[in-house]
């Protein structure tokens, strides 16, 4: 189907699922080297399905849990430059990493990295996560760690609020080819955009 000179194509469909191909509310899309698409196929599934460009199921991975390679709403997902797949496993307050074909790799969890909500890999091959919450009222979070692809957390910004700089509930996060920073929140200010000054 063509729609203002774009081309359709379904990879799936949507709602209840009765086979393997259909999706039921996925959170997030990412890119494989090859152009395979791969779908966080979050809410009511909870899983990875990496299609072809073409709209063909190749594969799929994971199930509801908290062992290695099950996921709890898996809500973000990116790849990097060697084709290696990161899922912000957000129930679970976890990023786990998996080869292209799926293989379980690692998990990074700890206190400083909070909750994923999202991730994106940036130009400067860095990890670029969203702590979205969850939030406790005594102890609101709302940060952007900045990453290495070993799972370190080398930086670290934001807080939580609504005012400029602040982050109520971070839901949304992608990296433009300069380095800017641009996250959303479900509450507050929309879209913000951050650049390194120094």
């Amino acid at each position: 189907m063509r729609a203002g000179g774009w081309l359709f194509l379904s990879l799936a469909s949507l709602g209840c699922a009765a086979s393997p191909e259909q999706l039921d509310r996925p959170t997030n899309v990412a890119f494989g080297l090859n152009g395979d698409v791969y779908v966080a196929d979050g809410y009511n599934h909870a899983r990875i399905a990496r299609f072809s460009g073409s709209g063909e199921l190749l594969m799929e991975w994971g199930e509801k849990g908290f062992a290695s390679g099950q996921f709890d709403t898996p809500h973000g997902i990116v790849t990097d430059d060697e084709g290696r797949v990161y899922v912000a496993d957000r129930e679970n307050a976890r990023v786990q990493v998996f080869s292209a074909d799926g293989e379980y790799l690692a998990q990074w969890k700890s206190a400083a990295l909070g909750r994923p909500w999202a991730i994106a890999y940036g130009p400067d091959r860095h990890l670029y996560v969203v702590d979205g919450g969850d939030q406790d009222p005594e102890r609101p979070r709302g940060h952007v760690l900045r990453i290495d692809r070993e799972g370190t957390i080398v930086e670290r910004w934001g807080t939580a609020g609504d005012g400029p700089g602040e982050l109520d509930w971070g839901h949304g996060i992608a990296v433009g080819g300069d380095g800017s920073v641009y996250v959303t929140s479900l509450r507050g200010r929309g879209v913000q955009k951050f650049r390194r000054t120094k």
